[in-house]
C-alpha cells in the first residue's frame, strides 16, 4: 500500500510504503492441510472457522506423529521467507557447500524453499484450499489499515513494512521481528485492537 496523492491533510505518508499479506499461500496450504487431515497441532493457534476440505482425505495408514512432525517442521521453514535479509556475503557454511555440490537445481530448490512439500499433495483438495485462500482477502477500498493510519505510519517509521493476516481464532497479534506483524482477522478488523498491535 502506497498513498498516491500527495496533498495537503492527506494522513498517509506519501513516501511510506506497507504491505500486507492477507492469504501468503505457503501458510494457507498448511493451515489447510492442518485442518483437512485433522493433525492435532496446538503450537499454533486455532482457526477462526475451519475450512471446507472438500475432497481431502488423511491418506490411509498415515503415520500420524510423523505427519505432525513433518508439519511443525514445514511450518517453521515457511516462516524463514519473514526472516530479515543478510546485508553480507558470505562464504557457504560445510552444509550449505555441500548441497551446492550434490544436488541438480531441482533438488536444490526443494531442500531450500519456503514451500511445503509435494509429501501433502496425495491427500489435499487444490481446488478447496484455493477456495478458502481466495476468501480471505478484504475487499478493495475497504482495507482496515485506512482506519489506523496513524498507528501504521509511527510502526514503519519504527520499521515495519509488512504485515501478515492469518485466519487465527479471536484476538492475535505478533511481531516476528522488526519488519513483519502477524494478526488475525478480529484484530485486523477492529481499529483499536489493530492500533495496539501496531505500537507493540
Amino acid at each position: 500500500m502506497r498513498s498516491s496523492d500527495d496533498l495537503p491533510g492527506n494522513p498517509w505518508p506519501h513516501d511510506m510504503q506497507v504491505s500486507v499479506e492477507e492469504c501468503w499461500p505457503p501458510l494457507i496450504y498448511l493451515l489447510f492441510v492442518r485442518s483437512a487431515w485433522r493433525l492435532d497441532i496446538d503450537a499454533v493457534p486455532r482457526l477462526d472457522s475451519e475450512p471446507d476440505p472438500g475432497s481431502s482425505h488423511r491418506p490411509e495408514n498415515l503415520d500420524v506423529d510423523a505427519a505432525r512432525g513433518r508439519w511443525l517442521s514445514e511450518w517453521k521453514r515457511a516462516w524463514t521467507h519473514f526472516d530479515p535479509p543478510i546485508l553480507r556475503v558470505s562464504t557457504p557454511d560445510e552444509m550449505t557447500q555441500h548441497l551446492l555440490d550434490t544436488l541438480t537445481d531441482d533438488e536444490l530448490w526443494k531442500a531450500t524453499s519456503t514451500w511445503p512439500s509435494d509429501f501433502w499433495g496425495s491427500g489435499i483438495d487444490p481446488d478447496a484450499c484455493e477456495r478458502w485462500r481466495s476468501s480471505m482477502a478484504a475487499p478493495l477500498g475497504d482495507l482496515p489499515e485506512n482506519r489506523v493510519i496513524p498507528a501504521l505510519a509511527e510502526a514503519w517509521r519504527a520499521g515495519l513494512s509488512t504485515v501478515i493476516q492469518l485466519p487465527y481464532l479471536g484476538s492475535f497479534a505478533l511481531r516476528i521481528n522488526r519488519e513483519h506483524l502477524v494478526v488475525s482477522p478480529t484484530t485486523r478488523n477492529d481499529p483499536d485492537l489493530y492500533g495496539r498491535a501496531l505500537e507493540s
